[in-house]
């Protein structure tokens, strides 16, 4: 129980009103949690923020490195083309890739992951490397370098320099299953 003078701020990414009727989420609690709601649309549906934040997101970051970078107008038009389905995480995280991996001043498209890049690339190839996908026979595995199942991974892997961490968040995947294709595909 919360004394007075503490506040609690909590998120969630569905509608907990419609989660309360359907029984799925607790109306006792519901009601302690919405004193004074504030919806915030996902970044997708408020596409006009998406350069504010990216500049406040650099500046931020760049800060923290004591770098000086700014986003060429090319970069600028990849994130604003995105979906963003991470919304401003996804943002954040993108942000700070292109600072880690950029060599110049200027953060340019080919800084960005492939994923911001291509996320239609990476959304079909999460589909085929999910956690339910089947792993490839043993009389497949000899036709590895055929299947492009294993060629995405291995693009996916070597955009990211090999850092599982990394290719994981790529595909959608946990790390876990990740190792686990690598492995099944003689990529480890």
């Amino acid at each position: 129980m919360r004394s007075a003078g503490e506040t609690v701020i909590a998120a969630s990414n569905i509608d907990l009103r419609r989660a309360m009727s359907q029984g799925r989420f607790r109306e006792d609690l519901f009601y302690r949690l919405c004193v004074v709601p504030i919806e915030i649309p996902p970044l997708r549906v408020r596409r006009e923020d998406i350069a504010a934040l990216a500049s406040h997101l650099l500046a931020r970051v760049t800060s923290q490195h004591g770098l000086v970078k700014r986003l060429s107008p090319q970069a600028m038009r990849v994130l604003l083309d995105h979906p963003w389905p991470g919304n401003v995480r996804q943002l954040a995280n993108a942000i700070e890739y292109a600072v880690a991996v950029s060599k110049l001043e200027t953060i340019l498209p080919e800084d960005l992951s492939e994923e911001i890049r291509h996320p239609h690339l990476i959304d079909s190839s999460a589909r085929g490397l999910s956690e339910g996908a089947n792993a490839p026979r043993a009389g497949e595995q000899a036709n590895a370098a055929e299947n492009s199942e294993y060629r995405h991974l291995l693009e996916v892997l070597e955009i990211n320099h090999w850092r599982r961490e990394e290719t994981a968040k790529a595909l959608g995947l946990s790390r876990t299953t990740l190792w686990r294709k690598m492995r099944e595909l003689k990529l480890a």
